[in-house]
């Protein structure tokens, strides 16, 4: 977890599923929750990420929507991750961005 004055990002870890999505959720839930004008979801060195990972990221565009926080997950366009977010049609719920630097760029005008 990172906070700055323009945007919060959370990096998933290399796995997520039951074991973790708790916790991860909790991290997700407490940077919304101080502020932040905006969150990034950092997926770019998760290997896997089962449907517990995913009701993370869709919990979280939940909640940034009620703060009125706009929110972007970081994909990188290839791999098991991003074939999963394909298939459950993430992409439809949530802003995706390929890099981190992207991400950000869109989040530039956001700030407060």
């Amino acid at each position: 977890m990172e906070s700055t004055e323009a945007y919060g990002t959370l990096t998933f870890p290399v796995e997520v599923d039951l074991g973790n999505a708790d916790t991860i959720d909790r991290q997700a839930r407490a940077l919304l929750d101080s502020g932040v004008p905006a969150l990034i979801i950092d997926l770019s060195d998760c290997a896997f990420c089962d449907s517990n990972g995913l009701n993370v990221i869709v919990r979280s565009q939940m909640r940034a929507t009620e703060l009125g926080v706009p929110m972007w997950v970081v994909l990188p366009p290839r791999g098991i991750v991003r074939r999963i977010s394909d298939v459950t049609g993430l992409q439809r719920r949530v802003a995706i961005a390929p890099d981190i630097a992207t991400a950000r760029e869109a989040l530039a005008p956001v700030r407060r």
